[in-house]
């Protein structure tokens, strides 16, 4: 029996449900099964691309950073019963920086086609706002949350950065964005240059860059929003930044 393919769809990064691309809306109508990282977040989505008939016809799993390993080979039962089905994490792209991962190479190991489709990624976003090197990078995910062990971690990273010429990246929850940023700027040398990128594609969206030094200066206190961090060491370019001219600087008030 041929199998089904799995579709890996994004969703909006706020509520800007225009940003996929248009044939999108045909996949999701046509795709009878749906694994959800957050099935209430994904049926709110559907519901503003697909008709109420589509959305009642659709057969539902969830899959989420609490799934256990073992429950995942279940989840490809009705792709190997030959329906097509739909992965779709609560914001953004499917597998980066979200569950799964472990499902795709599952199917790719029963031989299942995966599509991957294009759309946001708060990620790549910060990183092509950032003025911070676009050819070499690295995704960190997410920093240890005991202190001396996020701060230990740092400074591995900025040497990283440093010795291979690199930008690094990770993400925060909002709750620990104020926590971090402290954290940065006792770890971090005060020329290293720094991105936050916050509440991407949204109205209160942000994305700076300053060195270290200038983000002490301006003592923000950062919104507690999804948070993107970036850095890139000096040294790792072989001249000293210059821009031509004066960056514009964030208006945040002080403390």
């Amino acid at each position: 029996m041929k199998t089904g393919t799995l579709h890996l769809v994004p969703s909006p990064i706020g509520m800007s449900m225009d940003i996929l691309a248009p044939y999108i809306r045909s996949v999701l109508e046509s795709v009878p099964y749906i694994i959800a990282e957050n099935e209430k977040t994904v049926r709110r989505f559907l519901a503003s691309q697909v008709s109420p008939q589509h959305l009642a016809a659709k057969e539902w799993a969830t899959l989420d950073e609490h799934t256990p390993f073992q429950d995942i080979p279940a989840l490809l039962a009705p792709l190997l019963a030959g329906r097509d089905g739909a992965l779709i994490s609560e914001a953004g792209l499917p597998c980066v920086a979200d569950p799964g991962s472990a499902l795709v190479s599952l199917a790719h190991a029963h031989h299942i086609r995966v599509i991957p489709h294009p759309g946001p990624s708060s990620i790549f976003q910060t990183l092509m706002a950032s003025g911070l090197n676009g050819q070499r990078f690295m995704f960190e995910g997410y920093l240890p949350i005991p202190e001396q062990e996020r701060l230990a971690r740092l400074r591995s990273l900025e040497q990283l950065s440093s010795r291979e010429g690199m930008t690094i990246l990770w993400i925060e929850t909002p709750y620990r964005v104020m926590s971090l940023f402290a954290s940065l700027c006792k770890a971090l040398r005060g020329e290293t240059r720094l991105t936050i990128g916050q509440a991407l594609m949204t109205e209160e969206e942000s994305i700076y860059t300053c060195t270290v030094d200038e983000w002490k200066r301006l003592a923000p206190e950062l919104r507690k929003s999804p948070t993107v961090f970036a850095i890139q060491a000096l040294e790792a370019v072989s001249q000293p930044y210059r821009s031509g001219h004066e960056h514009r600087r964030p208006q945040y008030k002080k403390r």
